[in-house]
């Protein structure tokens, strides 16, 4: 198996929702995703208007957001430091008097200023702000009274099975990116 690095603590990536009129043709669009798709029963989950604990269905990793969190800071924060490091010796190579001047100074500076904009970017990630639109778009069709199916797939390849297949039924379907 082939490790990758990321800074995604969830096993599912890529979410999707797709809002329906009624129980009866959700109920229909989740039979024909996991007739046609493979896949699991635990990746498609249909969520009604009077469900308990709605959201933990809508985003089921809380888990794996906690990890998103930690490894996008702890990740890019480093990068963005080794980032800064990397241009102060290309600016001390090139002969930049001033840097050459303050190496120790400009060195740190510019470690420590690399390093913020990471932990800036590991915020960014952290926010998810594809995730608030998809969240958003589920609450509401569900304040609606519609029915909503959530998938909630591995893979980008996943994902366009699973619109292909919903693009066929009528739902209002938002995604993640």
């Amino acid at each position: 198996m082939k490790s990758r690095v990321t800074v995604n603590g969830e096993s599912a990536d890529h979410k999707l929702a797709a809002a329906f009129e009624s129980e009866a043709e959700a109920r229909h669009a989740v039979e024909a995703l996991a007739r046609k798709t493979g896949l699991d029963e635990a990746q498609i989950k249909l969520v009604s208007p009077g469900d308990t604990h709605q959201e933990r269905q809508i985003e089921p990793e809380s888990g794996g957001i906690l990890r998103t969190m930690v490894r996008a800071h702890i990740r890019l924060g480093l990068a963005g430091a080794i980032a800064g490091a990397i241009l102060f010796f290309t600016l001390y190579v090139s002969g930049i008097e001033f840097i050459r001047q303050s190496a120790v100074t400009a060195g740190i500076l510019l470690t420590v200023i690399g390093g913020a904009i990471g932990l800036m970017a590991g915020g960014l990630v952290t926010l998810r702000p594809d995730h608030a639109r998809y969240a958003q778009a589920t609450q509401s069709a569900l304040a609606e009274g519609q029915h909503v199916l959530t998938v909630h797939a591995h893979s980008s390849d996943e994902l366009k099975t699973v619109i292909a297949e919903l693009e066929q039924h009528p739902a209002r379907i938002v995604r993640t990116f």
